[in-house]
C-alpha cells in the first residue's frame, strides 16, 4: 500500500470516528440534530473535497514518482553502461599493464644478458689485450733475437768465409807436405830407412768400429785425422792397454788396419778406444 493509500485511509477512519461521534452527540442531546447535520453535511462536503484533493494530489505525486522512477531507471541504465564502459577499460588498462609488466620483465631480462654479454666482452677484450701486448712484447723480443742472429750469423759468415780460407791454405799446404811425406817415406823405403816424422798425429783420438775374424780392425778415423798406411795405432779400454795395429787401407773418415801378434794385449772389440801409437 502506498503512502497515499495510508493516508486516505486514515481520514476515512477518521470520518468514521467522527460520524460516529457524532451520532452519539445526536442520540445524546437531541438538540439541533437538523443543523448539526447540516453542518456535518458541509464537513462531509468538505472533508470530499479535501480526499478528492488529496487524491488529485496522490495522482499529481503517483505520476511524478512514475516519471522519477523512468528517470532514476533512464539514470541508472546511463551509470551502469558508463560503469561497464569504465570496467572494460579498466580491464582493458590492466591487460595493457600486464603486456607492460611483461614487456618490461623481457626487457629487463635482455638488459641482464646484455650486460653479462657485454663484461664478458669486456673480459675477453682484456685478456685479448694482454695477449696483443705480450704478442707484441715477444715479437720485439724475438726481432732483437733475429737482428742480434743475424749480425752473429754474418759474423759467423765472415769467420767461415776466413776459416775456408784458411782450410783452403791448409789442405794445399796438407796436400804438398803430403806429397813431400810421400816422396821422402818413398825414398827412405827405397834406402830401407824408416822415417821418424811419419807418425799419426799426437792429438789423434777415435773408436773402433768392427772386428774383423781375419784380426782386422776397423776405427774412425782417417785421412782426414792425418793418417795414411803404414801407421801404428794403438787400442786400449779403461786405461788397459789392449794392442797394436797397422794400417792398410785408408779412408777420409776411416780406417783398417791389422792386429800386430807381439803387442796384443787383449781382446779387442768394438766401442774401444784408438790413439796415436805412443812410441
Amino acid at each position: 500500500m502506498t503512502r497515499l493509500g495510508q493516508i486516505f485511509t486514515l481520514l476515512l477512519l477518521i470520518l468514521s470516528v467522527a460520524f460516529f461521534v457524532a451520532s452519539v452527540a445526536v442520540n445524546a442531546s437531541h438538540k439541533d440534530l437538523r443543523s448539526r447535520v447540516g453542518a456535518l453535511q458541509t464537513q462531509v462536503r468538505e472533508r470530499d473535497a479535501a480526499i478528492d484533493s488529496l487524491k488529485r494530489a496522490a495522482e499529481i505525486n503517483k505520476t511524478q514518482m512514475s516519471q522519477e522512477q523512468v528517470a532514476r531507471r533512464v539514470s541508472l541504465a546511463a551509470l551502469q553502461t558508463q560503469l561497464d564502459t569504465e570496467r572494460e577499460k579498466n580491464q582493458q588498462a590492466n591487460t595493457q599493464l600486464n603486456d607492460l609488466n611483461s614487456k618490461n620483465t623481457q626487457a629487463t631480462q635482455s638488459l641482464a644478458q646484455t650486460l653479462s654479454e657485454l663484461k664478458r666482452i669486456t673480459s675477453e677484450n682484456e685478456l685479448l689485450k694482454t695477449e696483443i701486448d705480450k704478442i707484441i712484447t715477444d715479437r720485439n723480443a724475438q726481432r732483437r733475437n733475429v737482428i742480434r742472429l743475424t749480425d752473429e750469423l754474418n759474423s759467423l759468415a765472415s769467420k767461415r768465409t776466413d776459416l775456408q780460407i784458411e782450410i783452403d791454405n791448409l789442405r794445399d799446404q796438407s796436400t804438398r807436405f803430403q806429397a813431400m811425406a810421400e816422396t821422402r817415406g818413398a825414398a827412405l823405403a827405397a834406402a830401407g830407412i824408416t822415417d821418424p816424422e811419419d807418425v799419426p798425429p799426437s792429438d789423434l783420438k777415435g773408436v773402433v768400429l768392427a772386428v774383423g775374424n781375419d784380426q782386422t780392425v776397423e776405427v774412425s778415423v782417417g785421412r782426414d785425422d792425418g793418417l795414411r798406411e803404414g801407421h801404428m795405432l794403438d787400442i786400449y779400454r779403461n786405461g788397459s792397454y789392449l794392442g797394436r795395429i797397422q794400417l792398410r787401407t785408408v779412408a777420409d773418415d776411416k780406417s783398417v788396419g791389422k792386429i800386430i801378434p807381439a803387442f796384443r794385449k787383449g781382446y779387442i772389440q768394438a766401442g774401444d778406444n784408438v790413439a796415436a801409437r805412443v812410441y
